[in-house]
């Protein structure tokens, strides 16, 4: 039926930072909005359920050019790039009201069994839907993440009950805020991220305790990257993995 779906967002308040800059959390949230919504619009799904599956996130890989301001008015885009074996890939491009492209990048999602938590095939209906004819001849890289040569810092994190989304899991923003919250205020307050990478290995549920450790590469004058792992009790192994590079204000 259609691969692209478009919807206008006007930014407000509560979308903005102290310099009136549109939050990369409120980014991140405008960009699943319309997945959703394209979903619907389409019949693939009934409030976010696809006969009773869930599309999940797996990762982000987004380069932000420059950030919205309080009452701009944006446009964001999303088109399906295809399908490898489980895995359904998106492109994403926002635009201010000049056509200009402030945001692009691209998400990895699978579909889960809502109650059996459980990987699903994407179905020839849902082929048809977004007009999708074969799949892809390769898959799109998932984990090709720096990793973390020293602890510079490292917190612990209580999930909290509001941490929790639809899908019974910590929602994907939380644990960008939560890695972002470990790094030093100067570099918070004096830098913006300008690209985002995050991959979702596991989910974390209400009340358990997350670890989560961060260390920061400087690069040139006026650039960094911060590399991030996030751990819960039950896991060995890191359950998010999160890679943000920085740009000097």
């Amino acid at each position: 039926m259609g691969s692209k779906f478009s919807k206008k967002y006007t930014i407000n308040i509560y979308d903005v930072d102290s310099h009136y800059k549109c939050k990369y959390s409120s980014l991140m949230n405008y960009l699943w909005d319309v997945v959703v919504s394209q979903s619907d619009s389409l019949g693939e799904t009934d409030n976010g359920l696809v006969n009773n599956c869930i599309w999940v996130l797996l990762k982000y890989d987004l380069d932000i050019i420059e950030y919205p301001k309080f009452r701009d008015t944006i446009t964001v885009e999303t088109d399906i790039v295809g399908v490898k074996k489980l895995y359904g890939y998106r492109s994403f491009t926002i635009k201010d009201s000049k056509e200009n492209t402030l945001i692009s990048g691209l998400s990895t999602a699978i579909l889960i069994d809502f109650e059996k938590r459980k990987t699903v095939k994407i179905s020839p209906e849902q082929y048809d839907v977004y007009g999708i004819e074969k799949e892809l001849e390769e898959n799109i890289p998932l984990d090709d993440f720096l990793n973390i040569d020293e602890i510079k810092y490292s917190k612990d994190y209580h999930v909290r009950y509001s941490d929790v989304d639809i899908n019974k899991h910590v929602n994907n923003v939380k644990y960008m805020d939560i890695a972002i919250d470990t790094l030093p205020r100067d570099i918070i307050n004096n830098y913006e991220i300008s690209n985002i990478k995050v991959l979702f290995k596991k989910e974390a549920t209400d009340g358990v305790t997350l670890e989560v450790n961060s260390d920061v590469i400087l690069g040139s004058e006026n650039e960094l990257t911060t590399l991030h792992t996030i751990f819960d009790s039950n896991h060995n192994k890191p359950i998010t993995k999160l890679e943000f590079k920085w740009m000097k204000l």
